[in-house]
């Protein structure tokens, strides 16, 4: 029901986005400002991808409205259409700007469609079907012989996986099967020993059970590749990030997420019991509003929460699934017992106490989140500090060279300051981006290049600055933060209690209930 009752409120929002006008050259588009405002020059492809959250709830029977079977299939199609309508020569969609040549939106079109011909091809005539899959072919083609190369992005990668998958399933495609393994390779190789998958610099457990949407369904299509043992590592870590008030990850992930996507740990829930564990604690929280949830997805996350969510409704539907019969053990932050738990490589620490659950990163400046009781007392996201020019930078990022010392209950983190690259985009900005698209954008390596520059210098690489921050962090349930600066003429720290992200990341900031009583 928790599900259901998410889903009810976005079926609505998610049908409105469709254009339904045959007559109309964007017929089947989902991107409302392209195809209804005019307010973009480009169709965002991620939102045909709803077709799948669609014909789960149909197939399952959770179909809200008495609907029409042949409309429904026939709004299907058109979600079909629109998308072979956004394809580009080279067989990519688009998500941000023209000529993008998007690998993870092409793979998270590719393998949503690839599921909705699975449940609903008994519903379509084999014209419909044929002509489906040869929507699909061009976005497998351009999976095959491309690349992303400007970050370690694993959802990215898994999303690329499970499309792969399903289409050497459908239509027994060795040499896509070829390519999965070996982008679940490069996944597999860069997970960390401590369970977390990489997302650019480091672990982002918001981001992390979106990868896990992808690999459980990679795992049940396919469990020969083995991957219950990567997934189980996984999740012993998220339930680390679940925390006493309801809430889950947040500023001390590498993105700063604090979403949680459902499907992927409920789907592994009979196998795995941590996963049953978090998937029990996190339905009430989602019932409650006390993490992210599906309501508060902005357009362009809408569609791949909404399939998270849909796919949940249907796996709480089997019996194997009821995850209070599973005999759920506690998460970490119930324990009875006080412990200390570091993740040196993701560069957090996790101390549990007696009544006080604490989560710090010593990696982005000491990052630090402070629970007593089932109250959030402390979020400290670090120091900022303004330069001569007016600029403002902080000790919130990763650092590889920071130096720490951890003693008993006493953490000293020495911290460089970097520029914080937040920017707005003007008319100016924007009128060379266009020109861009659409001229050396066309050439891939050139495009490959200037979003592998642009990632360093909005996320991985800022400016550094000739000044440290020592940060002394006391542990316990009176936790206690004192931050020394260096002493530097012309810049000064500026006064803010606020929780604040230094970089650009769009899927920061979404609003859960406890944001109204901070």
């Amino acid at each position: 029901r928790i599900f259901i009752e998410e889903l009810k409120k976005s079926i609505p929002r998610v049908l409105s986005l469709i254009d339904t006008d045959k007559t109309s050259v964007s017929y089947g588009l989902g991107d409302r400002n392209f195809w209804a405002w005019g307010l973009t020059d480009f169709g965002n492809a991620t939102f045909q991808g709803c077709a799948h959250g669609l014909s789960r709830l149909w197939v399952q029977g959770l179909w809200p409205y008495d609907s029409d079977q042949k409309l429904f299939i026939k709004r299907i199609q058109s979600l079909f259409l629109g998308a072979k309508f956004l394809t580009r020569a080279d067989g990519s969609l688009e998500e941000a700007f023209p000529n993008e040549g998007s690998y993870c939106v092409t793979a998270l079109v590719a393998f949503d469609s690839l599921i909705t011909i699975d449940l609903i091809s008994n519903r379509m005539s084999d014209l419909q079907r044929e002509e489906c899959i040869e929507i699909v072919r061009p976005w497998i083609n351009f999976l095959m012989q491309s690349d992303e190369t400007h970050a370690i992005i694993s959802n990215h990668l898994a999303t690329a996986v499970a499309a792969l998958v399903r289409w050497n399933h459908l239509m027994d495609d060795p040499n896509a099967l070829r390519m999965a393994e070996l982008l679940l390779e490069r996944i597999l190789s860069n997970q960390s020993e401590e369970g977390w998958f990489r997302e650019y610099e480091g672990a982002d457990p918001g981001y992390q059970t979106l990868c896990l949407h992808y690999l459980a369904d990679v795992h049940l299509q396919k469990r020969e590749l083995n991957l219950l043992e990567p997934i189980a590592k996984s999740i012993r870590f998220l339930q680390y990030f679940a925390h006493p008030d309801g809430s889950f990850g947040g500023h001390y992930g590498s993105r700063c997420t604090r979403f949680y996507y459902p499907s992927g740990i409920l789907a592994m829930a009979p196998e795995i019991p941590e996963a049953a564990s978090l998937a029990y604690y996190m339905q009430n929280s989602i019932a409650e509003n006390r993490v992210v949830t599906l309501s508060s997805m902005d357009e362009p996350n809408l569609v791949p929460m909404f399939n998270s969510y849909a796919w949940g409704a249907s796996l709480s539907q089997d019996d194997r699934n009821e995850i209070d019969k599973l005999n759920p053990e506690p998460l970490p932050f119930e324990r009875e017992h006080p412990f200390r738990k570091s993740f040196s490589q993701a560069g957090l620490i996790v101390d549990r106490g007696q009544d006080h659950y604490s989560i710090i990163n010593f990696k982005k400046g000491g990052v630090t989140y402070h629970f007593v009781g089932n109250k959030l007392k402390t979020l400290d996201c670090g120091t900022v500090i303004e330069s001569p020019s007016g600029i403002l930078g902080s000790n919130h990022f990763y650092d590889m060279k920071q130096s720490v010392s951890i003693q008993n209950n006493r953490i000293i983190i020495r911290h460089r300051i970097s520029e914080m690259p937040k920017k707005l985009t003007f008319p100016f900005k924007f009128l060379i981006l266009r020109i861009l698209c659409l001229t050396i954008f066309r050439i891939s390596c050139l495009r490959e290049i200037t979003k592998a520059l642009l990632v360093k210098y909005l996320i991985t690489n800022p400016k550094l600055w000739r000044i440290w921050n020592e940060r002394k962090i006391l542990l316990g349930e009176n936790l206690k933060i004192i931050d020394l600066l260096d002493s530097v003429d012309g810049y000064r720290k500026v006064d803010n209690n606020e929780p604040f992200v230094p970089i650009h990341m769009a899927s920061q900031g979404y609003w859960h209930l406890q944001d109204e009583k901070r």
